[in-house]
């Protein structure tokens, strides 16, 4: 039996037909995998959005520390600060005496052989300078949470009052007071919180975010 021959056109044809059908399947597996691909997502859109910016949310509260008065190692205490708590021995180190008088100190005593600065010990504003006769030059200086300095027995005062000070300002340097039995070089410092004295040994240890 005689087989028939294709026509010669038929085998082109074909080819163009599987080429167009080539590059049709390409485009559409393309354009799935672009879709994938690009499709948003939803749930990292929603986590992104709702996402708390740590820096802005959160404040971080950092320990206000307090500093002495002086920017001197050799300085040290003459009288300590009166506790009516302490024993009677401790109580009767802390009295100062003014012409055969004693008294109850009311602040910490500071001297030294040689002179010193005397600088503030938190950031503050000068509320008044002023001369005692018995303890010499004073700088008060009032401070946030209720707190006030003094400074006493200072010379060369280097402030005046409704001026603003910085932690560490020289403000003065040490001075001479009429107390019996002290150096030339002197500091007695007291401090109040809320009308309160405060002794100023314990008050370079508080935190300044727990006082009110």
């Amino acid at each position: 039996m005689a087989r028939k021959k294709l026509k010669e056109w038929v085998l082109p044809v074909l080819g163009v037909f599987v080429l167009i059908g080539s590059i049709f399947c390409y485009y559409l597996i393309s354009n799935i995998i672009n879709y994938s691909v690009t499709e948003p997502s939803y749930v990292t859109d929603a986590l992104v959005e709702n996402t708390i910016n740590v820096n802005e949310e959160i404040e971080v509260i950092e320990e206000l520390k307090i500093i002495k008065p002086f920017d001197n190692s050799s300085v040290a205490i003459s009288k300590y600060f009166y506790n009516k708590n302490d024993e009677a021995s401790k109580q009767q180190s802390s009295l100062i005496r003014y012409e055969n008088i004693y008294m109850p100190n009311t602040g910490v005593l500071y001297s030294a052989d040689a002179e010193f600065n005397i600088i503030a010990c938190l950031d503050g504003k000068v509320s008044s300078v002023k001369e005692d006769n018995i303890l010499g030059n004073i700088i008060e200086i009032e401070h946030d949470n209720g707190l006030i300095t003094v400074y006493q027995s200072v010379k060369d005062v280097k402030v005046v009052a409704g001026s603003s000070v910085k932690q560490g300002d020289i403000i003065a340097l040490s001075g001479a007071n009429k107390l019996e039995n002290e150096k030339e070089n002197c500091l007695h410092f007291e401090v109040y919180q809320n009308g309160n004295l405060i002794n100023p040994e314990e008050f370079y240890n508080l935190d300044l975010n727990t006082l009110s």
